[in-house]
């Protein structure tokens, strides 16, 4: 092969590897080993995520400060005037608002007459299970499931069938039967000062006080039959924790409480549903636009099983039932909060 020939072949030779790898490198791109190493991407880190805290409780003693600043606010803002009494003997704990105030009582004065009756059956002066007969003069006005039922009298009933009654109905004819047995409101109150329960006056039946009302005598201005929320907490807790009367009359008494439902809407309306909550309300006739008294008092069970007495007495009200009940209702749905805090 001459030079020039050679330097021909030479030639194409290289522009044939050229075009080859151009050829290459646009159908796969650069080759593997001609390649830059390149990073590998780095994976996405999701954080993760914080569990939400739940809310702690403030301690015991600031939900006592904050609770006795509730039932101040409630009793200041009150349509009338509002005495309140919350006693937790577990802790010690005793806030009140007008607590030593005397206020109308109405039907809760028939908690005072169960209490002279337990001790006296306890005493052996009567007998729970002994008879009492029921006549036409025993037929009281007012609310009376008994005369309404019997409206001849004619009928006779066990002691602590007509005590219940008294309670769990507030029946007005029970409850005269039942002071009669005893002896008279002296007694009841003679009761009371033995046991050293002081803010009570308890001086009239439910015949006098029927009596008054036809005379639109008020109890908030020299009516009789009062007590302090102080005294009817002291009331309610020594009953139920045997520091007044027997076990037997102690039960007795708690199950009298249970099964009262007048004045649901009051105390009750504030606490979450299926909480026990025994207690006893009292009303008072409306004067002249006046309410004289719209009351509950009971005992509340909390979740481990302790009591505590609440007490709301609201005198002198120009509202109507509804903002009656919802100031009372107000009262209980601060104390359960406060004993009982959001877990």
């Amino acid at each position: 092969m001459n030079p020039r020939s050679r330097t021909a072949f030479t030639r194409r030779s290289l522009f044939t590897l050229a075009a080859t790898y151009a050829v290459s490198l646009g159908v796969h791109g650069v080759p593997a080993e001609a390649r830059r190493p390149q990073p590998s991407p780095t994976p996405t880190v999701m954080p993760t995520p914080s569990p939400t805290p739940m809310p702690t409780a403030p301690p015991f003693a600031a939900r006592m400060a904050t609770l006795n600043e509730q039932l101040v606010a409630i009793a200041r803002a009150a349509p009338g005037n509002l005495g309140i009494a919350v006693y937790d003997p577990e802790s010690d704990t005793h806030i009140a608002v007008h607590g030593d105030k005397s206020f109308p009582l109405a039907s809760t004065y028939k908690l005072a007459i169960a209490l002279a009756a337990f001790h006296a059956a306890d005493e052996r002066k009567i007998g729970l299970d002994s008879l009492v007969a029921m006549g036409p003069s025993d037929l009281r006005h007012g609310h009376s499931p008994l005369a309404e039922q019997f409206p001849q009298g004619g009928a006779s009933f066990p002691l602590w069938k007509l005590i219940r009654d008294m309670i769990a109905e507030s029946d007005n004819t029970a409850t005269d039967l039942v002071l009669r047995t005893i002896g008279d409101p002296s007694d009841v109150q003679n009761t009371l000062n033995y046991f050293n329960i002081a803010g009570f006056s308890i001086r009239k039946s439910e015949a006098e006080l029927y009596d008054e009302s036809l005379a639109h005598k008020t109890f908030a201005h020299g009516g009789d039959n009062a007590g302090t929320p102080d005294g009817m907490a002291a009331l309610l807790l020594g009953t139920a924790n045997l520091k007044y009367v027997s076990l037997d009359s102690s039960t007795e008494f708690m199950l009298d409480l249970a099964q009262a439902h007048t004045g649901d809407n009051r105390l009750r309306a504030g606490l979450p549903p299926g909480v026990r909550f025994a207690h006893k309300s009292g009303t008072s006739a409306t004067f002249d636009g006046m309410t004289d008294a719209t009351n509950d008092a009971g005992l509340l069970t909390t979740p481990d099983g302790h009591r505590i007495a609440i007490v709301a007495f609201l005198s002198e009200s120009p509202a109507d039932e509804d903002a009656r009940d919802a100031v009372l209702a107000a009262v209980g749905k601060a104390v359960y909060t406060a004993f009982v805090p959001p877990n």
